[in-house]
């Protein structure tokens, strides 16, 4: 079998929640990388993170209680601050010393209305999480899902525009019928494709999203990788239009993502009815989207490896998996080098 790429390095900020899935006073089970983190937020308001796992017995944390800033185990009470200390032992014999034993904790950031953790534990990192701000002048909506895929395969689907026409059939574009150029480039932060050269189609009906652009202008699109995990894609279908997705992907498992997706929509005295518009159209593409994936994923698994033939269409996909692999590499400090022994 093929070995599974390590989708990105630890030390990154990633998004393990929104704000409003985490209430006062309640845990969240999450995974990262496959380990088990809980996420707890205080009466305060404060949002602490650490491994899922009771050094006592094993059981999970996030079956545990909120007590101020600690997090005391529901098995057998006992008592963790916020960086993972053991605060107290309740059933401790009159002369028996505190077990050492210390729970890793990660560093949080609630940023933008999400709940980032840095993937190492017990390290302070000398670095923020990107922000991705909501700016007034656009409609504002937000999608989460789990995919049964690995974290590559999801980003990839970003720059996949050739799918489109086939598994958004009659909904976002249709069979193909004309020529585009993608111009792709590395960047500072990943690399980008620009799709040049796709217009309104001109008899489609309204089962083609692309009948709401302007017919006398191109449809610009950007599709970028922001390594390590995060893909955006702006769309212009006219003047004044713009719509903006962020895909924070974080991976679960070598095999499991969970996506969080924040989309942008600026359409002048339209921008309230497109806004929603667009919410149900983008909750269906992502349900044809995460079937695919999945079902891509599962075959690859049954049959123990990757096969892909690529022709040109491809290669803004194959493009993003040179550089996400090249940038995962060298954050894991991996390199090759040939000499004569």
């Amino acid at each position: 079998m093929d070995p599974i790429l390590t989708p990105v390095s630890a030390e990154n900020w990633f998004v393990m929640a929104t704000s409003k899935q985490l209430e006062s006073g309640k845990t969240l089970a999450r995974e990262l990388m496959g380990l088990p983190i809980v996420l707890y937020r205080t009466s305060e308001g404060k949002v602490h993170a650490m491994e899922d796992r009771c050094p006592h017995k094993n059981v999970p944390l996030s079956m545990g209680k909120v007590e101020g800033e600690n997090l005391r185990c529901r098995y057998h009470g006992w008592s963790f601050s916020k960086k993972g200390d053991l605060a107290e032992v309740p059933s401790l014999g009159p002369s028996e010393p505190m077990p050492k034993c210390k729970v890793p904790s990660f560093e949080v950031i609630e940023k933008d209305d999400w709940i980032w953790i840095y993937g190492t534990p017990n390290v302070v990192p000398g670095f923020q999480p990107p922000s991705y701000p909501k700016d007034k002048s656009y409609g504002w909506f937000e999608l989460h899902n789990v995919m049964d895929a690995p974290i590559d395969l999801v980003l990839e689907n970003g720059f996949d525009c050739s799918h489109t026409g086939f598994t958004h059939e009659g909904l976002f574009r249709s069979r193909p019928i004309q020529f585009v150029d993608a111009l792709i480039q590395d960047t500072d932060s990943g690399m980008q494709v620009e799709t040049l050269g796709e217009k309104k189609p001109k008899s489609r009906g309204f089962g083609d999203v692309r009948v709401i652009a302007d017919s006398s202008s191109e449809i610009r699109h950007i599709d970028a990788f922001i390594a390590p995990h995060t893909l955006r894609v702006d769309y212009w279908t006219g003047p004044g239009t713009h719509i903006i997705t962020f895909l924070v992907a974080t991976p679960e498992t070598a095999e499991r993502t969970r996506v969080y997706t924040r989309m942008a929509v600026r359409y002048g005295i339209w921008t309230w009815i497109m806004t929603h518009l667009i919410h149900l159209l983008t909750r269906v593409v992502v349900r044809q989207d995460k079937a695919i994936l999945n079902a891509q994923a599962e075959t690859i698994r049954r049959f123990g490896k990757r096969s892909f033939k690529l022709v040109d269409s491809d290669q803004p996909t194959n493009a993003f998996q040179q550089v996400f692999r090249r940038r995962a590499e060298r954050r894991a400090g991996i390199k090759t080098v040939r000499y004569k022994l």
